[in-house]
């Protein structure tokens, strides 16, 4: 038996018609995790911890870019992407992350 898959889908309001949906999903739980209540409610725990800091992340972005003119803002977030790929990058060829 293949195994379950647990998702924590979140809708944020952010006002005049704009919405927000973060998701974080488990997938590929064994039985024995599967069957497990008090495996399973830390584990939605977990998910339910990580979308609610990915929006408190999302809103100091936005203040951050929106006190930045729109090429400032554009060329910001093209360097944080940049540095977040090297960061995946040396997690996956590294095991950790590349204190710089």
């Amino acid at each position: 038996m293949a195994g379950r898959r647990i998702d924590y889908n979140r809708t944020y309001f952010l006002g005049q018609f704009k919405n927000l949906k973060i998701n974080h999903a488990l997938e590929d739980l064994p039985e024995h995790i599967w069957t497990n209540p008090d495996a399973m409610d830390l584990l939605s725990y977990s998910l339910l911890i990580a979308t609610e800091r990915d929006f408190r992340r999302y809103q100091i972005l936005v203040k951050e870019v929106g006190e930045l003119t729109l090429e400032d803002g554009l060329a910001y977030l093209s360097d944080l992407r940049d540095e977040t790929y090297k960061e995946i990058q040396n997690l996956l060829k590294n095991g950790e992350e590349e204190n710089a």
